[in-house]
């Protein structure tokens, strides 16, 4: 009989509807030269990699950041409505039971019923118990559950990762910061160079050894140089504006950060076990396979929809309509009961679970090829940054020979123009160079901070507490 029911259910197919898609295998991916060159046995970064830098103002404006903020309490929400659509969801694996009852006072009309009770005001009472529970034959339920579990999943990743963007947007403004505090510097210490050859010149002039030309030559530079330390300090206070925004406070706020003391000396080491630490631990990465899960648990429910579905129901009943008084209906002869099997059998439909189970198919298909992306794109952002430090490694070193040579051209030339052996227009030029020499390893610094911090985000901020579903399998 059973044999005959799943045939006749057959009536409703899938129309041949299969998955398009394969999920990539991240352990598989060629991780590239640059990636592998810059392996070493590094610890996995942590909550709180910006704390190697060792500013405790960058602590706490990262914590302040975290603390209240819009996006995570939207992503913290999110996780909520997961939550509680798991918790219906597994209500359906489970028996109900409900109970019922009616009290009331009725009078029976004289003309419509027989006597008694017609003409007589009476007690009509009953109480009943019912009994319901779906036996799953084909687990549409317990796919149903384990989707709305792995999507729990999903969004918990999610407010992972909302954390981690914040996290970054704040140490990277910071760093941002940190380099223009360093071309303030630079900027007050060439007007300090140019105010000193002004006054050299203008010594000089007065004793008829440099020429009127020279004078303004000398003079020159320094309101350029003044107007370029306004510009920077101008940068200074919106990039503070920028991080009192970041925090969550006003503008006022801005005026309390003070110049960053982060660290130079970072180490800059990726993990071990690139591949499969990677796929394990970013945010992103975590979330889409996730989601997979689900898309894939979804086909499962989707296909149960073609099957006959069986419930088990059962009820039992105490009920007195016209004889007695109050408590008459809870006398033995007033109970009543049932129990049976309700059986529903899909026949035709008009393609409707057809359609649905193409939808499931779609989003299961979407999920994949969304996975794929992002976890290539996670090998690209990680060997971006990789490629991007080795650069600035080499760029750190030849700035720095650049400054010294530039630094010592420049002495040269200070000590030649104050004994008359060399003109001002060498001075001009080798203030220049030293100028850009500093200002590019400034801006060599600021840019290795900044790609340190985005490796580390790209490579997730860290292990999270929840593994990803690597050992369960995906395919619907």
């Amino acid at each position: 009989m059973l044999a005959s029911v799943v045939l006749l259910s057959a009536c409703a197919g899938t129309d041949g509807i299969v998955p398009r898609t394969t999920l990539l295998d991240g352990d598989k991916v060629e991780a590239g030269d640059a990636v592998r060159a810059a392996l070493t046995d590094a610890e996995w970064p942590s909550d709180g990699w910006w704390s190697r830098w060792g500013d405790p103002q960058l602590d706490r404006l990262v914590a302040m950041a975290v603390t209240g903020n819009p996006k995570i309490e939207i992503a913290q929400a999110r996780l909520d409505q997961a939550q509680g659509a798991a918790r219906v969801a597994g209500a359906s694996t489970l028996p109900t039971v409900s109970a019922n009852g009616t009290f009331s006072r009725t009078h029976f009309s004289a003309l419509a019923n027989p006597s008694p009770p017609g003409g007589s005001t009476v007690w009509n009472n009953s109480v009943q118990l019912d009994f319901a529970y779906d036996l799953d034959l084909w687990g549409k339920n317990r796919a149903t559950l384990e989707g709305s579990l792995d999507a729990v999943h999903a969004s918990a990743a999610d407010l992972r990762e909302a954390r981690l963007l914040i996290e970054t947007s704040v140490v990277r403004a910071y760093i941002a910061l940190s380099g223009q505090y360093a071309l303030h510097d630079n900027a007050n210490a060439t007007l300090a160079r140019e105010q000193g050859i002004y006054d050299i010149t203008e010594q000089r002039y007065r004793v008829g050894l440099a020429s009127q030309l020279e004078l303004s030559q000398a003079r020159t530079p320094i309101a350029a140089t003044r107007a370029r330390i306004a510009q920077i300090e101008q940068q200074i206070a919106l990039t503070q504006d920028q991080l009192a925004a970041l925090v969550g406070q006003g503008p006022a706020a801005s005026e309390r950060i003070r110049r960053p003391t982060l660290r130079l000396d970072v180490p800059v080491a990726l993990p071990a076990a690139l591949p499969a630490e990677l796929v394990g631990h970013r945010p992103d990465v975590v979330s889409q396979r996730w989601r997979v899960e689900a898309a894939a648990k979804g086909i499962k429910a989707a296909r149960a929809d073609f099957y006959p579905n069986i419930d088990l129901v059962a009820s039992a009943g105490l009920a007195s309509a016209a004889f007695g008084g109050f408590f008459a209906f809870a006398g033995h002869e007033a109970g009543s009961h049932s129990i049976g099997a309700a059986v529903s059998l899909p026949i035709f439909d008009g393609g409707r679970r057809t359609g649905r189970y193409g939808i499931a198919v779609s989003n299961y298909d979407l999920a994949v090829a969304t996975y794929n992306e992002t976890v290539l794109a996670a090998f690209r952002g990680v060997a971006d940054q990789v490629v991007s430090l080795r650069s600035l490694a080499v760029q750190q070193v030849e700035s720095e020979a650049s400054l010294q040579s530039a630094q010592q051209a420049f002495d040269y030339a200070e000590r030649g123009y104050r004994s008359g052996v060399s003109d001002y227009l060498t001075v001009l030029v080798t203030q220049t160079q030293l100028l850009g020499a500093q200002q590019s390893l400034a801006l060599v610094h600021t840019a290795r901070l900044d790609a340190w911090a985005q490796l580390m985000m790209a490579l997730g901020g860290g292990a999270g507490s929840d593994a990803p579903p690597s050992a369960v399998n995906a395919s619907p």
